[in-house]
Formats: C-alpha cells, sequence, structure tokens
C-alpha cells in the first residue's frame, strides 16, 4: 500500500494541493473499500469534469492495474 501512495503523490504531484489530498483519498479508499471498477469510474468523472488531464488518467489506470488484485 505504501508504494501504492508513493506513485499517487508522484502522478498527482502537477495538480494544485486542495486538489490532490481529495484526489488521493477517495481514489485510495474506492480502490481499497470497493473496488477497482469504483475507481476508475471516479478517475473518468474528474476527466470529465476538467480537473485532471487525460495523460493522468491513463497514468492512474496503469497504477490501479498494476497495484489492484482481481478475486
Amino acid at each position: 500500500m505504501i508504494e501504492f501512495k508513493y506513485e499517487l503523490d508522484k502522478i498527482l504531484s502537477p495538480l494544485p494541493e486542495t486538489i490532490t489530498g481529495t484526489m488521493k483519498g477517495s481514489i485510495i479508499a474506492k480502490a481499497d473499500k470497493m473496488d477497482m471498477d469504483a475507481a476508475m469510474d471516479f478517475i473518468d468523472l474528474k476527466t470529465q469534469e476538467k480537473v485532471i488531464s487525460e495523460e493522468t488518467r491513463e497514468d492512474l489506470y496503469k497504477l490501479l492495474k498494476y497495484f489492484c488484485v482481481y478475486r
């Protein structure tokens, strides 16, 4: 989990500080408590709202796919 948070910090570092805390918390909570699809839906929503770029979205997708465990 520590590696995931570190990589998430690196991806979200260009964003303003006010946005990164909320984004990190929401992505971690959705990926941990719900599932990867819920986290991806949240990322898609933020991309549509123009909070994050398409490039950032792709980086977040790769990160989730790498760290999430299928059951």
